[in-house]
């Protein structure tokens, strides 16, 4: 289902000095509002390979976000490097990790940590890259962290069940323990939690606001030019949005056909915002900018707010060559 192309409009990006800490020259990019641009991610440093840290697909790799504003991404097998982007583009390592099997899931602490998950328990890594395993009160079966609340409590999902831990204490937010693994989540700036079941769409997400009642998700609309409801959208990658609400990658299909539709839709109470159109399976040479809701480059895993910017990034190779990331504004007015 990825796919390549010919791109129209050619736009010069303009260059960054070098740094230290693995910084590359190549710079970040900077699209015009209505435009998509495509960059190469892994110029972003001569060090460590951005690229295969979002490489696969969202079962094998992770991102996490902390109030910073740093990206955290792994791709998880029995030792892996945990790198971590600033804003400007910066990428380090911030702890190389051994993990008994493969991780799954992960969430930035507030003490400045990250806590990561999969089938082999929690571990936490602290601020300085140390880590070992977390004690709980509750022993889950496949805990995967998607966020974290400002009291320090992490939001974890297991099976069909929705956690919060905090200083080692399971709390249960919603359903019941066991089952296969399911969904996927993240956390806004709020707390509320968003998690969305495997296959479902947006009318199936589930909201748990701090200290209410759990809900699905309410929202209202249509596809810009199109009859095809918001709430009808199939997510696969969701992020928080700086200043509320979170970001999802979501699909829709016509029919029963392959016929894909991407989209990059920054949703906040009831409001759904399209930030990128994709109809094309095309790789689209890096360093141009596209018209940002008829987009023909190839939709990356996951989506991600980074600085002023919402960045798409995670595809692995297709013909033998890596798919580039994307880059919108996140302002849009």
């Amino acid at each position: 289902m990825r796919r390549i192309l010919v791109p129209s409009v050619a736009l010069t990006l303009p260059l960054t000095a070098c740094s230290a800490g693995g910084h590359a020259r190549p710079v970040f990019p900077d699209p015009e509002r209505g435009k998509v641009v495509s960059f190469a991610l892994g110029e972003l440093s001569t060090h460590y390979d951005v690229n295969y840290a979002v490489a696969g697909s969202a079962h094998s790799s992770s991102l996490a976000w902390d109030r910073s504003g740093d990206v955290f991404m792994m791709n998880a097998s029995k030792y892996f490097d945990l790198l971590r982007m600033t804003p400007q583009g910066k990428v380090s390592r911030f702890a190389h990790i051994s993990y008994p099997t493969v991780a799954r899931g992960m969430a930035a602490t507030p003490d400045g940590g990250v806590m990561i998950g999969g089938d082999s328990g929690l571990i936490q890594v602290d601020s300085k890259g140390g880590f070992g395993p977390v004690q709980t009160s509750y022993q889950f079966a496949d805990p995967r962290p998607i966020g974290a609340r400002s009291d320090g409590s992490v939001i974890i999902l297991d099976g069909r069940s929705v956690w919060a831990l905090k200083d080692g204490k399971a709390t249960s937010l919603y359903g019941k323990p066991g089952g296969p693994r399911e969904g996927l989540g993240t956390v806004d700036e709020s707390g509320t939690a968003y998690v969305q079941p495997t296959g479902q769409t947006l009318a199936d997400m589930l909201v748990l606001p701090p200290g209410k009642d759990p809900h699905r998700l309410q929202i209202s609309g249509n596809l810009p030019g199109t009859r095809i409801p918001i709430s009808g959208l199939s997510p696969s990658s969701l992020a928080p949005a700086r200043g509320g609400g979170f970001y999802a990658m979501a699909t829709s299909s016509i029919g029963n056909s392959a016929n894909y539709t991407y989209y990059v839709i920054h949703i906040r109470e009831t409001t759904g915002t399209v930030l990128i159109k994709a109809t094309h399976d095309r790789i689209c040479p890096t360093g141009q900018q596209y018209p940002a809701l008829e987009s023909p480059c190839v939709m990356p895993w996951f989506v991600t707010q980074l600085g002023d910017q919402v960045l798409v990034m995670g595809s692995s190779t297709m013909s033998g060559k890596t798919v580039p990331a994307l880059a919108v504004r996140a302002d849009t007015e």
